[in-house]
């Protein structure tokens, strides 16, 4: 790609990468951006042309899988193969990582180019949406509903490596001072972290503690998001249709695609995502 250079993004290119987000529709995400710039284990790049940001994109490396995502490109420069570029660029970062397995979650946009790079559809996301709650939740009998400790950590750790296959310890510890557990007895439920309203990572041994946490997830999105979403896989029928039983609207699908061997994960586990960015 002889006229686009493709390199670490810096703070002095957040302004332009939230210009061009929020030129394409999505939004403000300096915070975001910021958070991502923080971590050891994010590697965040530019696209820049004429001295311009014109593309972004990042990789994840959370231990044996690499994430890919925040491919974008600015809406003036699209089909010109830049978006391909920098999913290379981000791929090429995770295998020199060590990562075995690259994974990203796919808009209909940008699906037919990952099927050209050799991804392949692992599962869905079924979406779900609800408004905001202005009243905390309630626990399920028995269970308490409090913010998440540091002596939390290593069992939320173990119970997001059994869910996800991953080691995303470093995104955990990072967002823990706001995240939420659920606990009984001790025992850990099933917890919260989230960075950008309207979302996050949900992981719940049980629907009742899910729902829990994805009601304190829309109690916090009061004066924040308009829409609050959960994300099921596919294959946990029970899960998403238990919500769309408790007033969860069905609002799309997204496939989450992988190149490389297959990842041990425990979906009926999940039951929302941090961002589309890296699961």
């Amino acid at each position: 790609m002889t006229d686009l250079e493709i390199r670490p993004m810096m703070a002095a290119d957040i302004e332009a990468a939230v210009a061009i987000y929020q030129a394409g529709g999505w939004g403000e995400r300096r915070e975001y951006l910021e958070w991502q710039l923080a971590s050891p284990a994010m590697r965040l790049l530019v696209g820049v042309r004429g001295g311009a940001v014109v593309a972004t994109g990042m990789a994840a490396i959370n231990g044996p899988v690499g994430w890919i995502g925040s491919i974008f490109v600015d809406v003036s420069m699209r089909s010109r193969g830049y978006g391909r570029a920098l999913t290379e660029a981000a791929c090429a970062l995770i295998d020199a990582a060590g990562c075995r397995t690259q994974a990203l979650i796919a808009s209909p946009f940008g699906k037919p180019l990952y099927d050209k790079m050799g991804f392949r559809v692992d599962e869905y996301y079924q979406i779900l949406e609800a408004e905001p709650l202005a009243n905390a939740p309630t626990p399920p009998p028995g269970r308490i509903l409090r913010p998440m400790r540091p002596d939390d950590l290593g069992r939320v750790h173990s119970l997001d490596r059994q869910a996800t296959g991953e080691d995303r310890s470093h995104i955990l510890d990072s967002l823990a001072r706001s995240g939420w557990v659920v606990e009984s007895g001790g025992e850990l439920g099933g917890f919260l972290v989230s960075i950008l309203p309207g979302g996050g990572t949900v992981v719940a041994l049980e629907i009742g503690d899910a729902v829990c946490l994805l009601d304190q997830l829309r109690h916090l999105g009061v004066g924040r998001t308009e829409t609050v979403h959960a994300a099921v896989p596919q294959i946990h029928e029970s899960g998403w249709r238990g919500l769309g039983q408790l007033g969860w609207r069905a609002a799309f699908q997204t496939p989450r695609m992988l190149r490389g061997p297959e990842i041990d994960w425990e979906p009926t586990l999940i039951w929302g995502v941090l961002s589309f960015a890296f699961g």
